[in-house]
């Protein structure tokens, strides 16, 4: 490649004289496509050692992009896990704080669920049930992982 390129700038600068009068008998069409020959040329030097390269980059992203991933899914387990229990000492464990929102009902709304019979007894078996059904979904999810 290097004699081609050698041989090509020799015919080159033997056909084009360094005086501006000769250069403008040339048109610019004449110049582009000496730009076009040595870039393919330089180009096709060049283009098995940047495959290669391109294929080893392409190779080691993929094979870090899986390891990444291999990582990541192994640590879900200890992830869901720290942070369950963090969790559980930081605000199950913490006082109350002030609440952000206070709901007031009126007086009618009051009268509705006062007239239901048994309504405290209903509201607590209603609020255990909840609780109860969050957990097994909890532990569903537990056990999935």
């Amino acid at each position: 490649m290097w004699g081609y390129l050698s041989e090509f700038w020799s015919e080159l600068t033997e056909s084009v004289a360094s005086t501006t009068a000769d250069i403008i008998q040339y048109p610019v069409s004449f110049f582009q496509n000496i730009g076009n020959a040595v870039g393919g040329a330089l180009g096709s030097l060049f283009d098995v050692y940047l495959h290669q390269f391109n294929d080893l980059i392409l190779f080691a992203s993929f094979t870090f992009n899986q390891l990444g991933e291999i990582f990541s899914n192994l640590s879900i387990p200890f992830s869901y896990t720290f942070y369950f229990f963090k969790n559980i000492i930081q605000y199950g464990l913490g006082s109350a704080g002030t609440p952000e929102t206070t709901y007031e009902w009126s007086a009618g709304v009051l009268s509705i669920f006062e007239a239901i019979p048994y309504w405290e007894t209903m509201s607590l078996v209603l609020g255990y049930g909840i609780t109860i059904m969050g957990g097994f979904a909890i532990f569903k999810l537990f056990t999935r992982l």
